[in-house]
């Protein structure tokens, strides 16, 4: 079921707004996409950046293993789903992904691509650990994008060093469902990026 949700979460948000300042966490809760990757938190204003989002109705999904100030044990990951409530988190880690579902949490893991035996790796652990999403970095290889999604049934987004409209649209073209960028320029070109997928689909 929640793979279902991020499946269609993520096709209706080709553009992902990704807040690595707490200072832009303003402006990204102003922008027009509806999911917000929260890339940086501590102990102190997590909470308060999640409250923003939920209140601006987005789906905010929070990095665990760039939050700083807590403990990633079981007792965080149920303190995290029952306090301070997201839709979902962002991982590299399977045990937490796992975890997570477990709580009924949004999973998404983070692969990181850096050459053919980190993607043998990343997909093994994908089929495996079974995330509700997957997210690719580095995003500005469609190759690496089109190989994954032959590999495994699971929604894929992209991200890292996405800064144009160009490089959003070679991501989708090439599988990925969303773009995760926190180059604020792009974060309102989702209603123009949503458009053109719609025409795109329906040809």
């Amino acid at each position: 079921m929640s793979t279902r949700k991020c499946l269609l979460m993520f096709q209706n948000n080709p553009i992902i707004v990704a807040v690595r300042n707490p200072k832009d966490i303003y402006d990204a809760i102003h922008s027009k996409s509806q999911i917000i990757f929260l890339l940086t938190g501590n102990v102190y204003n997590l909470k308060k950046m999640v409250e923003l989002c939920i209140n601006a109705d987005k789906y905010v999904f929070t990095h665990l293993d760039l939050i700083k100030g807590y403990s990633q044990d079981n007792y965080f990951i149920k303190y995290l789903k029952d306090e301070i409530k997201p839709a979902g988190i962002i991982t590299t880690k399977n045990n937490i992904i796992t975890r997570a579902k477990q709580e009924g949490l949004m999973t998404v893991q983070r692969l990181f691509l850096l050459d053919s035996s980190a993607m043998d790796i990343s997909i093994n652990s994908a089929k495996k650990i079974k995330p509700d999403a997957i997210e690719i970095l580095p995003g500005l290889v469609p190759k690496l994008i089109t190989a994954v999604k032959k590999e495994v049934d699971i929604p894929i987004v992209t991200g890292g060093f996405i800064e144009t409209e160009e490089e959003v649209r070679s991501c989708l073209a090439a599988g990925a469902l969303s773009a995760s960028t926190s180059h604020k320029p792009l974060w309102d070109k989702i209603e123009l990026i949503r458009e053109e997928q719609r025409l795109l689909h329906k040809e």
